[in-house]
C-alpha cells in the first residue's frame, strides 16, 4: 500500500463545509499538533492499531470539527531513531512504522503508520504514568479508541497464532510426504540433532554436521522456505555440492572474543555505564551481537560473549553522543528504573 496515496484519499474527501469527511476509526486518528511531550499517548495508539489491523496517526488535522490546520514544525524536527528507541523499552515486539508528511490543499500533513505486527500480542514492558500504562498491558484498537484488550480480541489473537503455527507444521508435513521417500530425517545444525523417521533421535558433534550438509542437497520437490521452521535436507549419500548451505560454525572465543568486562575496558566506561548500554541497544537480544555459552554440558553457569561487530556498534553510539553529557547518564538512570521495576515486580508474583 502507498501510504501517501492513502492518507490523500482520506484527506481529499470534503464536504460542502470544508470539512473532512472521513472519521477516526478501527485504523485513523487525528491529531491537530505533534509533540515529543506527548509520546507515551502515540505510543499507546501505535501498540493498539499494531493488534488490530495496523493504522495511522494524522497530524495538522483538527479533530472536531475536522478541519486541515497543517502540521507544526516539531513534526518537521523529531528525531525517528531515539522515537523508535523509546518505543522498544515501552513495548514489544518492536512495532514495525513509517512516517511521512504529505501536501493537501496547500497545507503540509505528517502521518505515522504502525503496520499490522506479525507476532502479536504487542505487550507494554514497563510502567508510564502519564498515560496510565502498567507493564504487561495490551492495547487494542475498537472504533476511534485506544484500550486495554478485552477477552474476545486477547482469545482471537491466540487462536489466530495457534492457527498460523499449525499451518506451518501442515505445510512442512505435506511438504515431506511429497517428497515420496520414508527414509527421511530432520538436522537441526544449530544443536546438532537429528531426528529419525524411526522414532530414535540422534545427536551428534556439530562439526561432523556441517562436513554432512556440505554433501547434502534441498529436496527439491515442494522446496522448503529456509525462513520457515527448521532447514530441512535430504541427504542422499556421497554428492557433489549443488548448492552452497550456508551453515553457522561458530567458534565462540574467535567470533565472540569480548566478555562483559573487556567491553567496558575497550569503551573506557565503567561496570553499571556497561551493563546499561547492552541493555539499552538490547545487545543481548542480536546473534550478530551475542551468544550464550555453557561452560560444560551439566553446568547451569552461562557466560554471555560479544563480537567485534558488538564493540564497534557501542562505540559509534558513544562517538555519536559525546557531545551530550547527560546522554549516558539517562541511560543509567533508565536501567536501574527497569532493575527496580522488576524485582518488585517479581517481589510481588
Amino acid at each position: 500500500m502507498n501510504h501517501d496515496n492513502f492518507v490523500c484519499a482520506i484527506l481529499s474527501q470534503i464536504d460542502i463545509h470544508g470539512r473532512i469527511k472521513c472519521r477516526e476509526r478501527n485504523d485513523l486518528e487525528y491529531k491537530e499538533t505533534f509533540n515529543i511531550c506527548n509520546f507515551s499517548k502515540y505510543a499507546k495508539t501505535m501498540a493498539a492499531f499494531a493488534n488490530n489491523q495496523g493504522g495511522y496517526i494524522v497530524f495538522g488535522v483538527k479533530d472536531n470539527p475536522r478541519e486541515l490546520k497543517g502540521v507544526n514544525q516539531a513534526f518537521f524536527d523529531f528525531e525517528q531513531e531515539k522515537f523508535t528507541n523509546a518505543l522498544n523499552n515501552l513495548f514489544s515486539p518492536e512495532l514495525i512504522w513509517t512516517s511521512n508528511i504529505v501536501e493537501s490543499n496547500g497545507k503540509n500533513i505528517g502521518y505515522i503508520y504502525t503496520a499490522k505486527s506479525l507476532d502479536k500480542p504487542v505487550v507494554a514492558l514497563k510502567v508510564d504514568n502519564g498515560e496510565k500504562i502498567n507493564s504487561g498491558d495490551v492495547y487494542y484498537r475498537y472504533r476511534a479508541r485506544s484500550e486495554k484488550i478485552k477477552y474476545p480480541e486477547m482469545r482471537k489473537i491466540v487462536e489466530d497464532r495457534a492457527k498460523e503455527e499449525q499451518e506451518r507444521i501442515f505445510k512442512l508435513i505435506e511438504t515431506i510426504k511429497n517428497s515420496e521417500t520414508t527414509n527421511l530425517g530432520i538436522i537441526d545444525y544449530m544443536n546438532g540433532h537429528i531426528t529419525t523417521p524411526y522414532g530414535v533421535d540422534v545427536a551428534i558433534d556439530k562439526q561432523l554436521v556441517v562436513k554432512i550438509l556440505k554433501k547434502a542437497k534441498y529436496i527439491k520437490s515442494g522446496s522448503f522456505n529456509e525462513t520457515e521452521g527448521i532447514p530441512v535436507i535430504k541427504v542422499s549419500g556421497n554428492i557433489d555440492l549443488a548448492e552452497e548451505i550456508p551453515v553457522p560454525n561458530i567458534i565462540p572465543d574467535v567470533q565472540y572474543p569480548y566478555i562483559q568486562k573487556n567491553l567496558k575496558e575497550q569503551l573506557k566506561v565503567n561496570n553499571a555505564q556497561i551493563a546499561a548500554l547492552i541493555w539499552y541497544y538490547k545487545i543481548r537480544e542480536h546473534k550478530k551481537f551475542h551468544i550464550e555459552i555453557s561452560t560444560s554440558a551439566t553446568s547451569l553457569i552461562k557466560i554471555h560473549k560479544y563480537s567485534d561487530i558488538a564493540l564497534q556498534y557501542l562505540a559509534d553510539k558513544i562517538n555519536e553522543n559525546n557531545e551530550k553529557p547527560d546522554w549516558l547518564l539517562c541511560i543509567e538512570n533508565e536501567y536501574k528504573d527497569c532493575k527496580r521495576l522488576r524485582r518488585t515486580t517479581n517481589g510481588q508474583a
